[in-house]
C-alpha cells in the first residue's frame, strides 16, 4: 500500500485546510475561547428556543458546514472512484454515543450530494436547523456521516468528526440566533478501512481482515500548527494518552511506522478490543518547538471511525 509521500502530505494538508475556522475539538470543561469563524458553507439560519414538556426551555441552534471523503481515501486509493451518495449527516452528543452508539442524534438530515450542492475541493454543503443543545452537560458536539446503504452495498464506514467545543455550545446558548457555522465532516470508505487494517496489522502484531478494523473502531488523528498560519501538518510530534488502546505513527509514505509524527502529522489509534474508549489527548511538541496544544477528549466506538484534528493554540 505504498503511496508517494508527497501525495499523502498534500492530502493531510488539505484536511488541515478544511478544518480552518472549525477546530472540531472536544475539550474537557472549559468556558474560555470563542466559537469558530463563519464561512461560506451553508446558509446561517438561526438559533432559538422552544418550551418543552414541563415548561423546560429547549435551546435550539442551526449548524452548517461541508462534508467530504477523508483525503486519505484519495491518497491511498489512487485512481478509485467512490460513490459519495446516500449519506446521512447527524449531530450527536459525544457522551451519549459513547454509552450507546445508537443514541438518538440531536439533529439529522440526508446529505445533498447533487452536483449543484458540492464542490470538488470543499465537499457538499449541509445545514441542520433546530439542533437541540439544551443538555447542560454537553461536552461538545460531534458530526457523523453514515452510509444509508446496508450490508455489502455500503461504501462508507460511519465516521465522526468534532463539530464544536463547549465554548461553541456556550456561545450559542448565550446568543440566541447565533449559529455554529463552517463545520467540516469527514468520512472513511470501507476500501480505506481495509488498507489501514492491512497497514496496522503488522505494526500491532496482529491481522486485520477487511472489516475487522471497522468492527474494532479506530481513530485518525492529525497534529497541525496554528490556524492563523494555515494549520499545516506537524512533523516530529508525539501524542500522550493512556487507555486500552494502541497508537502508531505512519511514515510519510505509509511504508512503515515511526516514533513521532512524520511530515503528514498523522497518528492512528486502535482499541485493544471492540469496546468504546475515550481518553484525554495531549501533544508533545517536536524538540525546540515552543507551540502549545490544548488537551482534547477523543475516542472510538465499535463499528465507527473518528477523525480528530489537534491544532496548536494561537
Amino acid at each position: 500500500m505504498r503511496a508517494p509521500s508527497s501525495a499523502i502530505v498534500l492530502a493531510l494538508t488539505l484536511v488541515s485546510a478544511f478544518s480552518l475556522g472549525a477546530c472540531g475539538k472536544l475539550k474537557p470543561a472549559d468556558t474560555s475561547g470563542a466559537a469558530g469563524s463563519t464561512g461560506a458553507a451553508g446558509s446561517t439560519g438561526a438559533a432559538g428556543s422552544t418550551t418543552g414538556a414541563g415548561g423546560t426551555t429547549n435551546v435550539l441552534v442551526t449548524i452548517s458546514g461541508t462534508a467530504a471523503p477523508h483525503p486519505l481515501n484519495a491518497a491511498l486509493l489512487a485512481g478509485q472512484t467512490l460513490d459519495f451518495s446516500m449519506l446521512k449527516v447527524s449531530i450527536v452528543d459525544p457522551a451519549a454515543v459513547i454509552l450507546n452508539p445508537n443514541a438518538t442524534p440531536l439533529g439529522s438530515m440526508a446529505l445533498d450530494t447533487s452536483t449543484g450542492n458540492c464542490d470538488a475541493t470543499n465537499g457538499c454543503k449541509w445545514m441542520l436547523t433546530g439542533v437541540n443543545i439544551t443538555n447542560p452537560n454537553l461536552l461538545g458536539l460531534v458530526g457523523t456521516l453514515e452510509d444509508t446503504r446496508t450490508g455489502d452495498a455500503r461504501v462508507w464506514v460511519k465516521t465522526g468528526t468534532g463539530m464544536g467545543t463547549m465554548a461553541d455550545v456556550g456561545n450559542a446558548r448565550m446568543n440566541p440566533g447565533s449559529p455554529i457555522t463552517d463545520r467540516r465532516a469527514f468520512i472513511v470508505s470501507r476500501a480505506l478501512e481495509a488498507k489501514l487494517g492491512a497497514f496496522l496489522g503488522p505494526a500491532l502484531g496482529t491481522t486485520f481482515a477487511p472489516g475487522d478494523l471497522e468492527a474494532r473502531g479506530f481513530l485518525i488523528g492529525h497534529v497541525v500548527g496554528k490556524v492563523s498560519l494555515g494549520a499545516m501538518p506537524v512533523a516530529g510530534a508525539k501524542v500522550a494518552a493512556t487507555g486500552p488502546f494502541d497508537y502508531v505513527y505512519p511514515n510519510a509514505d505509509f511504508s512503515g511506522v515511526g516514533t513521532t509524527t512524520s511530515a503528514n502529522g498523522l497518528f492512528l489509534m486502535v482499541p485493544k478490543e471492540a469496546k468504546a474508549v475515550v481518553a484525554s489527548w495531549d501533544v508533545v511538541p517536536p524538540t525546540g518547538d515552543t507551540r502549545t496544544w490544548e488537551t482534547h477528549l477523543a475516542g472510538a466506538n465499535p463499528n465507527n471511525a473518528f477523525v480528530i484534528i489537534l491544532q496548536a493554540s494561537e
